[in-house]
C-alpha cells in the first residue's frame, strides 16, 4: 500500500509554486487515543505531516487553511521571513522529529502573529504529542505550557465557534490535570459542563470521563 503522495500548492505569501508531501488517507491507521485524545498511530505517524510549509519563505500552516490569508496577514508573514531564512529543514517524507518540531514552532509563531490563537495552541499541542512519541518529556511539558497559555488567550479573546470553545475548555482542563493541578483542572471541566451541558462532542464526552477521574482523587 502506498503511503505518500505529493500535492501542488501556491504560497499565498511569496507566490511560489511547490509540492508538499501528503499521506494517503488509507495509510493513516489510528490504533487508540490517549486521555487528551492524542492519536496513537500504527505505521506512519501522521503528526509528522499535518502541516504544509513553503520551502522558499517557510510560511507554514495546517493544510486546510493554507490559502486562507488576507493581504495584511500575508504581509505580516512576509516580514517574518528575515528571521526564518537561516532555518534548514527537510520537508520530504524522510523528515525527522526535529524537522517536524521546527514546522510546528514556525506554524505557532505565524498563527499567533495573525492572532489565530486557537490554531497556535493546536500547533503547540501537536508539538507536545510529537515529543511524547519521541520520549522527550521535558520538551513535551514546555510545549504543553505554551499550548495552555494560548488556549486561554484564545478562549478569552477570540470569537470562537462552539466546538472550538468546548475544545479550548477541554484542553485547559486536561493540561492542568497532566500538570497535577487538580483544582484548576476541575474548574475548567466544570465550566465546560456549565456552559455546554448538552454537548455530545468528543471533547465533552472525554471531559466527563476526565472530570470523574480528577474529582475522585484524594
Amino acid at each position: 500500500m502506498r503511503t505518500f503522495w505529493h500535492k501542488s500548492y501556491v504560497c499565498p505569501v511569496c507566490n511560489s509554486q511547490f509540492e508538499a508531501v501528503r499521506i494517503f488517507s488509507e495509510a493513516i491507521k489510528v490504533k487508540s487515543r490517549e486521555s487528551d485524545l492524542k492519536p496513537v498511530y500504527e505505521g506512519v505517524n501522521a503528526l509528522m505531516f499535518q502541516l504544509v510549509s513553503c520551502p522558499k519563505c517557510l510560511y507554514t500552516s495546517f493544510e486546510e487553511d493554507f490559502e486562507n490569508l488576507t493581504s495584511s496577514q500575508a504581509e505580516t508573514i512576509a516580514r517574518m521571513h528575515e528571521k526564518l531564512k537561516q532555518i534548514e529543514i527537510d520537508l520530504s517524507e524522510n523528515k525527522t522529529v526535529r524537522d517536524a518540531a521546527v514546522q510546528y514552532n514556525v506554524a505557532a509563531a505565524m498563527y499567533a502573529a495573525r492572532e489565530k490563537f486557537f490554531r497556535a495552541a493546536e500547533s503547540f499541542l501537536k508539538l507536545a504529542w510529537l515529543y511524547r512519541d519521541a520520549g522527550a518529556p521535558d520538551e513535551e511539558k514546555k510545549a504543553l505550557e505554551r499550548a495552555k497559555e494560548l488556549f486561554l488567550k484564545s478562549y478569552t479573546e477570540e470569537d470562537l465557534s462552539e466546538d472550538r470553545q468546548i475544545a479550548a475548555l477541554f484542553y485547559l482542563g486536561e493540561i492542568e490535570k497532566r500538570f497535577g493541578n487538580r483544582r484548576e483542572s476541575v474548574r475548567w471541566f466544570s465550566e465546560l459542563f456549565r456552559r455546554f451541558s448538552k454537548s455530545d462532542s468528543i471533547y465533552a464526552r472525554q471531559a466527563r470521563q476526565e472530570w470523574q477521574e480528577v474529582s475522585s482523587e484524594k
